[in-house]
């Protein structure tokens, strides 16, 4: 799985640092978030990028992030662990694991554990859920 990793992040690197808009509030907050849970994190030095697998935290959202996932897959998206700052990320659905999804972010962010719990966002370019 590691190396998958690794070839992914290898691979989307690029596609993660994309320029794009900040997020506006213009949706009420539970229709663009969702509780979600780190399966596993890993941080690259070269390229800077950290990958995460994830899911969602509780069980009867997983229909709504199975449908995030597939509506936003490609998208730029932003999370938080706790009252910290939204810091943006690129979310991938990953067709092979099923209702997983993969973040992309640059390194020097939080530090990010397997089993650590976050909000994630939809960007204002990818709310159209």
């Amino acid at each position: 799985m590691r190396k998958m990793i690794q070839a992914v992040v290898v691979c989307l690197a690029v596609i993660s640092f994309a320029p794009g808009g900040r997020s506006q509030e213009s949706r009420a907050a539970g229709e663009n978030t969702i509780a979600c849970r780190v399966l596993e994190a890993h941080a690259s030095g070269s390229p800077a990028v950290t990958a995460v697998v994830f899911h969602q935290q509780n069980k009867d959202e997983q229909e709504r992030s199975a449908a995030i996932l597939r509506a936003h897959s490609g998208e730029a998206v932003e999370i938080r662990f706790g009252e910290e700052q939204w810091v943006g990320a690129t979310m991938f659905r990953l067709k092979s694991c099923f209702g997983r999804g993969l973040l992309l972010l640059p390194s020097g962010g939080p530090e990010i554990k397997d089993g650590s719990r976050f909000q994630l966002r939809l960007s204002s370019a990818a709310g159209k859920s």
